[in-house]
């Protein structure tokens, strides 16, 4: 019953953040139609092929996170656990961790608990690349994202002057609280959930120099750019799809890169609702497309993505079903 009410509950926030979209305008139902009929489907076709090289590039990195365990399962089964992974996602958000790891032991008698604790790795590498990747657009596109911010605050304060207000206030709460936190800093360690976060985040140090541990760490960091080069590429090569967003700049793929994947920390199944409610204002202040436009390229790409998992994802989970041979102990 909790499963049901929380697969309820996420399909509830996808679903209402697209009637969200059509109520504001961001999706325009007609227009959208409109746009995608007309799409170049050769560029989703390699949009499908560059998932592959970043959904195999992530196989062979997690491959190398379960060596130093002792177990060397194919590339084949580990590719194959990573799709469904991916394919379990997009029905019901978290599920596919649990999923990949259910798959590689019925593949390869890789115990759960072993295989899921070099995937919470493989996902602290996600998140700091991340936030590598935030830097990096922070630093190039600077001057828009500068843009955005300011638009944002005068919308949620009412103006210029509430703006400066709001920021010199947070300066000054930020100074606070760090000088509390310095001179308090002995009995606040000492306090119970205090000690939790802290051994929580030495978990996460631990997992993150794990890398120390592989025989070939270059190779790993070179799998990473590899995933995430491609998830840039994914969302870039479909701008090229519809016309009139071919004129976008390779940064703006970045830009679709990051928001979406912050949009994606609100669950819904395969983002629906969550990418095309957050991504699209981005677009709108960045980029000066139309709410309606921003609203079919981010439904468009979400979508495109969304269904090419699922397609490949089915194939692969039939194909699993005959296959599912134990090949290493």
């Amino acid at each position: 019953m909790k499963k049901i009410f929380q697969y309820l509950l996420f399909l509830g926030i996808g679903g209402g953040l697209i009637w969200y979209s059509i109520a504001t305008g961001i999706i325009n139902p007609a227009k959208l139609w409109e746009d995608v009929s007309h799409a170049n489907l050769w560029w989703v076709g390699l949009m499908v092929l560059l998932t592959f090289v970043a959904h195999g590039s992530r196989a062979a990195r997690w491959q190398m996170l379960l060596e130093p365990l002792g177990y060397k399962p194919s590339f084949f089964n580990v590719n194959n656990a990573v799709w469904l992974g991916y394919f379990a996602n997009n029905l019901v958000p978290r599920l596919g961790e649990v999923t990949r790891c259910s798959q590689l032991y019925k593949s390869d008698d890789i115990p759960v608990e072993k295989s899921l604790g070099t995937v919470v790795t493989d996902r602290l590498f996600d998140v700091v690349a991340l936030f590598v990747l935030l830097i990096i657009h922070f630093i190039i596109d600077f001057d828009k994202l500068w843009a955005f911010v300011n638009q944002q605050l005068a919308q949620n304060t009412g103006g210029q002057s509430n703006k400066s207000n709001l920021l010199f206030f947070l300066l000054i709460g930020l100074a606070l609280a760090g000088m509390i936190l310095f001179v308090f800093r002995k009995k606040i360690l000492q306090i119970s959930i205090v000690k939790v976060i802290f051994e929580k985040l030495k978990g996460l140090l631990d997992g993150l120099l794990s890398i120390r541990y592989l025989k070939n760490p270059k190779l790993f960091l070179f799998y990473t750019v590899m995933i995430w080069g491609m998830y840039w590429l994914m969302g870039y090569v479909l701008f090229f799809a519809i016309p009139k967003f071919s004129n976008l700049p390779p940064i703006a793929g970045l830009t679709f890169l990051v928001s979406g994947a912050l949009a994606m920390i609100l669950p819904s199944p395969g983002g629906a609702g969550t990418v095309t409610a957050i991504v699209s204002p981005v677009f709108v202040t960045m980029y000066g497309l139309s709410k309606d436009d921003a609203g079919t390229l981010s439904t468009f790409v979400q979508s495109s993505q969304m269904l090419a998992t699922l397609i490949i994802g089915l194939i692969i989970f039939i194909i699993s079903i005959f296959t599912n041979k134990k090949t290493s102990k």
